[in-house]
């Protein structure tokens, strides 16, 4: 927690602009606990609402997007991100046509979202239709390269969240 302390009076000293999104990630099982890369989709959940009613219901909307960011550098920031990531709760998942092992959960990433460090005009990468395997159920979701201009993730925390 003192690294997290730590950063954030470093970006307000140098006046960054963060942005914090909790939303819903999905990671391969690492040795290390951390993965290289995760999906998150931005997703507030509501107060009483379970994760598991976003998946029965299907209640995706056709602007959501699993966006693949680069979550390595967050252990720079945050020593401590190997145990966080193992304490949480989290559900297995296949993903993708060859089924590999993954784990699906909630959390918040906060974002550097200063103006002069994002790219000008960059176009969106084109997104694919992945098939996920939750429990029984088969389900598509589109997954698509963070965009520049929702910034560079730089911390993660676990949120507490009935499954």
């Amino acid at each position: 927690m003192c690294s997290m302390l730590s950063f954030l009076a470093y970006s307000k000293a140098q006046q960054r602009i963060l942005k914090r999104l909790n939303g819903i990630i999905i990671y391969p099982q690492t040795e290390s606990g951390i993965p290289e890369y995760v999906h998150f989709m931005p997703k507030e959940l509501k107060p009483g609402k379970c994760l598991s009613s976003c998946f029965k219901h299907r209640i995706f909307c056709l602007s959501d997007h699993f966006y693949i960011l680069y979550f390595n550098p967050i252990r720079w920031i945050l020593p401590d991100l190997s145990h966080t990531m193992k304490s949480l709760h989290a559900v297995p998942v296949q993903y993708g046509k060859h089924q590999l092992n993954f784990m699906l959960s909630y959390g918040r990433i906060t974002f550097d979202v200063t103006p002069q460090d994002l790219p000008e005009d960059e176009d969106e990468s084109p997104q694919s239709r992945v098939p996920l395997f939750l429990y029984d159920r088969n389900l598509y979701i589109s997954v698509m390269e963070l965009p520049g201009r929702m910034g560079s993730p730089k911390l993660f925390e676990k949120i507490d969240f009935k499954w």
